[in-house]
């Protein structure tokens, strides 16, 4: 496993949980991040599913070996009949308004004919309301998002996924908070976002002053930054 892999604490929490034979394996919502480390795990066939066409190039470069398919899990015909040992959702739930919009809901129950063993999630818990500068990076990434007409991620906590796997027939194995330690890579990713929202601004006045707020807030930010700030979540089910 590379380096930068190995550093990740959420992947090394599955890795130390599964042991070292991965069998065949299916990203359910696969980026570049997740294709990779799963790679790194020589599993015996790797599968990765993907919303956006605009990846697909990328995803085939970083695991060459991998077969990536264009598709959305509301599609009764994806991979219909096959099953994989190993099902990895890694941030899918959150990410799913954006795509299908309420078909969170029925995420678990729509791939569970798929996990033959195992099922590894990972998720962001709703990020604070609290006032901070942070806080306020987020409302502002979803200000522009809404703005420009478009839908913003939605993360659910835990131990609401918890018990959307138990109504789906999984039985959850462990589940972990790990506190983030946040900086500039996630000012600016998230205010990156804002400002690539600002052509789709219907107003031009609006669009303006919402591009002069988010130069001011993000030299705002990124002085009060690191904080530990939100935390992300990961569960483990048999499936």
């Amino acid at each position: 496993m590379s380096p930068l892999v190995r550093e990740d604490a959420l992947f090394s929490w599955f890795d130390a949980l599964h042991g070292p034979t991965w069998g065949s394996v299916l990203d359910a919502g696969t980026g570049d991040h997740s294709l990779r480390w799963l790679q790194s795990l020589s599993p015996r066939a790797l599968t990765g599913v993907t919303a956006e066409s605009w990846r697909m190039d990328g995803l085939r470069q970083v695991a060459p070996a991998a077969r990536v398919i264009l598709g959305q899990w509301t599609d009764p015909a994806l991979l219909a009949g096959e099953r994989f040992d190993v099902v990895v959702a890694d941030y899918v739930i959150g990410s799913i308004d954006g795509h299908a919009p309420y078909f969170q809901y029925e995420f678990l129950e729509r791939v569970r004919p798929h996990v033959a063993d195992r099922l590894y999630l990972v998720g962001l818990e709703p990020q604070p309301r609290d006032g901070s500068v942070l806080d306020e990076v987020c409302r502002v990434r979803d200000a522009a998002i809404l703005l420009a007409g478009h839908r913003c991620y939605r993360e659910y906590p835990r131990d609401v996924v918890l018990a959307w796997l138990a109504r789906a027939g999984f039985k959850a194995i462990d589940s972990k908070l790990f506190p983030n330690r946040l900086g500039a890579r996630f000012v600016n990713g998230q205010l990156d976002v804002a400002v690539r929202k600002l052509p789709y601004f219907s107003d031009r006045a609006v669009a303006s002053g919402m591009e002069a707020h988010i130069v001011e807030l993000r030299a705002r930010a990124l002085a009060s930054v690191p904080q530990v700030w939100g935390a992300d979540w990961v569960i483990a089910a048999q499936g």
